[in-house]
């Protein structure tokens, strides 16, 4: 099985740690290949809630995950931002970590004009949302704010301004491997959306 994981920021580096355990552990076959797509640095304010050390600042997230998780399973770094549905193609499984509504927009296309599964996952501050792939584009889309044009972070502002990290994107990490487990074993996921 082929899989892309599109964005390793605060969602996407707690992931990848979660399926590396999960290999390990005989969970997902250790010849399973994934593809880690991040074009973005490391910043001293990424380590207080992604899944990075202060060694790591000024280097890219795709790279530092395959190099720190590569041993444990096939996986490789895509030093890009993912931007055109032809970097989606020769994939079974795309999971969406991504920050943004537009690549959100994209890949739902992409998925279901092609029969490519998805796994979609979201935290703001306490507020998750998880999903897989429905038979429905629309009620797909219609859980994006197709307003919102701006890359976002799993935190809000306002805590990270009173110094208050949120744990909902590591929460819904832990949902995402286990909805790939899911996935992988031939169980449907269900939607989940809730304010922890």
């Amino acid at each position: 099985m082929k899989t892309l994981i599109v964005g390793c920021g605060g969602i996407g580096s707690w992931l990848i740690n979660e399926i590396a355990e999960a290999i390990t552990q005989g969970q997902i076959d250790f010849h399973s290949c994934f593809d880690i797509a991040d074009n973005d640095i490391i910043e001293c304010k990424n380590v207080k809630f992604q899944n990075f050390k202060d060694k790591d600042i000024g280097k890219n997230k795709a790279l530092q995950l395959s190099k720190r998780y590569g041993e444990n399973a096939l996986i490789s770094p895509m030093q890009e931002r993912v931007i055109s549905e032809e970097q989606l193609k020769g994939y079974d499984l795309i999971i969406c970590c991504a920050d943004n509504t537009t690549t959100r927009y994209m890949i739902f296309g992409y998925c279901h004009k092609n029969n490519i599964q998805f796994i979609d996952l979201r935290a703001r501050g306490r507020y998750i949302m998880a999903l897989q792939k429905s038979a429905d584009l629309r009620a797909d889309l219609d859980t994006l704010d197709l307003e919102d044009t701006i890359s976002g972070s799993c935190q809000t502002k306002e805590d990270l301004e009173q110094g208050i990290l949120q744990m909902g994107n590591k929460i819904v990490a832990v949902i995402g491997c286990q909805m790939l487990l899911n996935f992988i074993r031939g169980i449907q996921n269900s939607k989940i959306l809730m304010r922890i």
